[in-house]
This record gives structure tokens, sequence and C-alpha cells, in this order.
């Protein structure tokens, strides 16, 4: 029996060279831990889909996302998003903070209030704009947050994949979720988003990956809910190693809207 094991582990270091004996944990570190570029911006179009009466209708938005890592201090990536589009709500911005701890703080600022509101953590599980995302999707997670189980393989969109299932030891949204990772570029290809253990709420596919230098980025990102509605969000321009100031991430810049 032992020989029998020893010969189906060779055989698998063979087809799925550098990828066995993966645990779950090991699986999302490599995620956590692929090149990312120092900062970056990005031109962004969301296109908000809704079905009634069998006709599709849709609502489009715009914006401009700016990001930076920080390599000392409590906060490991700042994030601005702000938007161009439609004319209503120009002007509009999220700012994210993500500590080294992996917590998000998040302010959200509409022009027509000409103040910033803090987002509260039980606040994180509304709509984002008006969108099939809500504000902890637009979080980073830490490892550690949730509990992890690798569930096996499959393949998705024609890329072999790991999946991982997650269950949150902080606060979320979510009951838990399903995370399919790309066995070659570490990352991540669809994401199945539950209310309870067999409950699917929404799925998230992320596609077309291009790489520039030592890191890859996703052309497009679709949340598709149970029943129908979806949102497309498009990455139509991605500028990496911006060399972005500081100061686009802070909170005065953030209500600095002429």
């Amino acid at each position: 029996m032992k020989t029998k094991l020893t010969v189906i582990l060779f055989l698998q270091s063979i087809v799925f060279p550098d990828k066995v004996n993966l645990t779950a944990v090991e699986v999302m570190t490599k995620v956590k831990s692929a090149p990312k570029p120092e900062s970056s911006i990005s031109e962004i179009r969301l296109d908000i889909i809704r079905t009634k009466a069998g006709k599709e209708k849709h609502r489009v938005r715009a914006f401009t996302r700016y990001e930076k890592k920080f390599s000392s201090g409590n906060y490991e990536k700042k994030q601005l998003l702000r938007f161009q589009e439609p004319k209503s709500i120009k002007g509009t911005g999220l700012l994210s903070w993500t500590r080294r701890d992996g917590t998000t703080e998040q302010w959200f600022f509409l022009p027509r209030l000409k103040t910033s509101k803090r987002i509260k953590t039980k606040e994180k599980g509304k709509s984002f704009m008006g969108t099939d995302f809500i504000y902890e999707d637009l979080e980073n997670r830490e490892v550690k947050d949730d509990s992890l189980a690798l569930e096996g393989r499959e393949t998705i969109d024609g890329y072999s994949c790991y999946v991982v299932r997650t269950i949150p030891r902080v606060e979320s949204a979510y009951w838990g979720k399903k995370i399919y990772v790309d066995d070659k570029i570490w990352q991540i290809r669809k994401v199945e988003f539950f209310q309870d253990e067999n409950t699917l709420e929404k799925t998230l596919y992320v596609r077309n990956f291009t790489q520039q230098s030592d890191f890859w980025s996703p052309a497009m990102l679709e949340m598709t809910k149970v029943n129908g509605n979806h949102t497309i969000m498009t990455i139509d321009s991605f500028k990496p190693n911006a060399g972005l100031e500081n100061q686009i991430f802070t909170k005065s810049f953030l209500t600095n809207v002429k």
C-alpha cells in the first residue's frame, strides 16, 4: 500500500510540478504575495445591468482608481476612487486605507454634501454606488482573516485552478466564499459568495489577464447575482508604478473637488 501511494505521489509530481501538496493557506499566501506595482492609476468603467420585463437596462459609471503601497508606517496600502461619469455624481470619491493587520478604513465623499463620511463596519455590506459589489468587496482580506480549506481543483475558463473554501474569522457580510486560484499565475479567476453553507448569493469572474513586467492585471471583472442582476467592471487602462504623491490619499484631498 505504501509503495502504491509513493507511485501516485511521484506521478502527481510529474503532471503537476511545483504544485503538489500545497495547503489552502499556502495557496492563498501565494495570491497575497504575487508581485504588485508600487503604485498604479487605472481608468475603469462600470456597467450596471438590470433586466425588467425581458429587457436589459444599463447604467454606466466611470472612475479613476489610484493605488499606492507603503513600505513603512501603520498602513500597507491606500486607494482612492474618483468618479467622472455620469455628471450627476462627478467628483464622488471613496478613500480606503488598509492597515498592516488587514483591517480597512473607508471614507465616502459626495460633492453635494461637501463633507466625507466614514463607512462603518455594519455598512460594509451595502451596495457600492448601486452596483452588485459591496464595500467589503473593495477591501483586501488577510490570509489569517479566514478559516481555509482546500477542496481540490477545477478548470475555470480553460485554466487549472485550486479551489479554496473560506469561512470568515473576522466580521464579514458573507457566510463564506469559494475561491478559484490559477495555479500558474497565482491570480483569482472566480469567487462564489455564500449566504449560508448551501445558498449561493453571487459569483465574480475575473478575466482577460495581461502581464506587465513581473505582475498580472485583469481587464474585466463581472459580478453576477443569482437573480440575474450583474455588474461588469472594465479596466480600460492600467498604468503601473505611476509615482503618486502621498497627498492624493488624504481625507483633505478626498473632499477637495472644484
